[in-house]
Order: structure tokens, then C-alpha cells, then sequence
């Protein structure tokens, strides 16, 4: 027994860090491999829920994240658990079951900025902009250093007919803290489009293009430029 449960220490430490490493498929069969020796092990079914996370497949990540909450083990962070579970929820856009699990979340940790900021996400989502918009505010209000929330925000105003020069100013300090992020070249490009300065719009698009071309949002808006510059060709 004492040989069996070190061998399974050896594989869930291996397959840690082949996650750490992003090798993910290697985890999974280290941890995998774990499993059929120790089958109600939360720490095995926490590892084995990140690397299939990591993997996109959601639906088999939120199945170990579920056997580790029925195991009401705490060995486990819970939280932790029901965060990865959520984010699961929302890359499956199953954005009402993401909403309700993060308000039972936010209602004992309501600082949680992660939670936070799913939340934000999923709310938009799901057609609630002024609600998306005011946790966003929220977060910022308590973490001015939260640039994702900043720029979340931001892209929301511009495209749900806000005030454009005060989402400009929140996208353009954003991209001054971080002008290597794609998605604030695309926050800030897409406003730029909106107040109908093309020629910055193009500029930015491209180069959050380079690291994310097969960005779906991104793509939309590369094709609305498009067709905005071929109205601005026709009127002259």
C-alpha cells in the first residue's frame, strides 16, 4: 500500500509538472495514470479538470470538477474548484449556469476579482450590459490597477452607444500601462473606428491581427472597417 501511494505521489508531482510546463497531454497521462490507482483522489481529479481545461475540452474538465465538490473534501480549495467550473460553464456558453455558481461564489467571497470579472463577461453575454458594465465599474473602483476590467469596459460603452470620449480615454490608458496586448489593441482600435478615425482603427486591427488572427471578435471588426471604408470610397 505504502509503495502504491508513493508511486502515485511520483505521477500526480510528474504530472503537475508537465502542466506547469504546458505539456499538457503528457499530464493527462501521468495523472490519468494516477487515477486508475487512487480513483477518489481530489487532488488527481483538481489536476486532471486544469489540464483538460487547458486542453478545451469543458465538458470532461467539469466532470472532475463536480466529483471533487459531491467528495466534500477539504483538501481542495472550493472556491478554486467552482471558479474552474464556471470558467468551464462559460467557454461552453452555458452563461446562466456560470452566473448562478459565481453568485453563489461572490455571495460568501463578494471581493473575489476573478469571479468578478466572469461574472462581467457572462452578463454581457447574456444581453445585461448595464449589469456587465457596473461589475466592471466595481472592480475598478476597488482595484485601479485591473486593466482586463478597464478595457472590458471600455469596449462596452463603445459598443452599446456610450459616452465614446470617456471609453477612448479608459482604452487608451489601458493600452499606455500594456501595448502589447492584442486585446487592447483591439478595444482601442474598435473605438478609434467608432469615432471614425479609420486610419488608427486600420493601424491597431493589424497589429493585434499578427498575434490573434483567428479571433472571432477581432475578425468581425476587421470586416466592419471594411465595410466602413468602402462607404467613406463611394461618398467621395
Amino acid at each position: 500500500m505504502e509503495k502504491i501511494n508513493k508511486s502515485v505521489k511520483e505521477l500526480i508531482n510528474e504530472g503537475i509538472k508537465n502542466l506547469k510546463s504546458a505539456n499538457y497531454k503528457e499530464a493527462l497521462e501521468k495523472l490519468k495514470e494516477a487515477e486508475m490507482l487512487d480513483r477518489n483522489n481530489p487532488e488527481i481529479f483538481y489536476n486532471l479538470g486544469i489540464a483538460y481545461t487547458r486542453l478545451g475540452l469543458y465538458k470532461t474538465a467539469e466532470d472532475y470538477f463536480k466529483k471533487i465538490i459531491s467528495l466534500n473534501t477539504g483538501f481542495i480549495d472550493s472556491k478554486l474548484v467552482k471558479k474552474n467550473l464556471a470558467f468551464c460553464y462559460i467557454n461552453s456558453e452555458r452563461y446562466d449556469e456560470a452566473l448562478s455558481l459565481l453568485d453563489e461564489i461572490l455571495k460568501q467571497y463578494p471581493d473575489d476579482i476573478t469571479s468578478l470579472n466572469m461574472k462581467g463577461y457572462a452578463l454581457e453575454k447574456t444581453g445585461k450590459i448595464k449589469e456587465s458594465i457596473a461589475i466592471y465599474s466595481l472592480i475598478i473602483r476597488n482595484n485601479k490597477k485591473n486593466l482586463n476590467s478597464m478595457n472590458s469596459a471600455a469596449y462596452l460603452m463603445a459598443k452599446n452607444g456610450g459616452d465614446l470620449d470617456s471609453a477612448l480615454k479608459l482604452a487608451n490608458y489601458v493600452y499606455l500601462m500594456d501595448n502589447k496586448n492584442p486585446a487592447y489593441k483591439d478595444t482601442l482600435g474598435y473605438i478609434y473606428m467608432k469615432k471614425g478615425d479609420l486610419k488608427k482603427a486600420e493601424d491597431l486591427f493589424f497589429e493585434a491581427y499578427r498575434d490573434i488572427p483567428f479571433n472571432k471578435e477581432l475578425q468581425e471588426h476587421i470586416m466592419e472597417l471594411k465595410e466602413l471604408k468602402m462607404k467613406s470610397t463611394f461618398k467621395r
